[in-house]
């Protein structure tokens, strides 16, 4: 929710798909992030790429069934972006199980 908050407040930033198959994702990584700049100068003043994921493109986008993406965001406010990132790559805690009371 905070990261879908920051994105609606700003209105300059700018997502790259990049395909994506299992190779070493350090460097597809990278290789995303490079493309991005070159293809978006003007979004450079943060840039990511989401380590996590591997996404799908949006519903009306054409793409073949089974083809997953890497997703590249790029910001005109470095701050804004930053803001994102952490909130998008922050380790979330893990609960081993659940309380009783709390079991449906």
């Amino acid at each position: 929710a905070l990261t879908q908050e920051a994105l609606s407040g700003e209105v300059s930033f700018s997502v790259l798909y990049t395909p994506f198959k299992k190779e070493d994702k350090t460097n597809k990584i990278k290789e995303a992030n490079k493309s991005f700049a070159e293809k978006h100068p003007d979004y450079v003043q943060h840039v990511f790429t989401d380590p996590h994921g591997i996404h799908l493109l949006p519903e009306r986008a054409e793409s073949h069934p089974d083809q997953q993406y890497l997703l590249t965001l790029g910001f005109r406010n470095k701050e804004i972006g930053k803001t994102v990132e952490t909130s998008v790559t922050r380790k979330l805690p893990v609960f081993p199980s659940m309380p009783t009371c709390l079991r449906t």
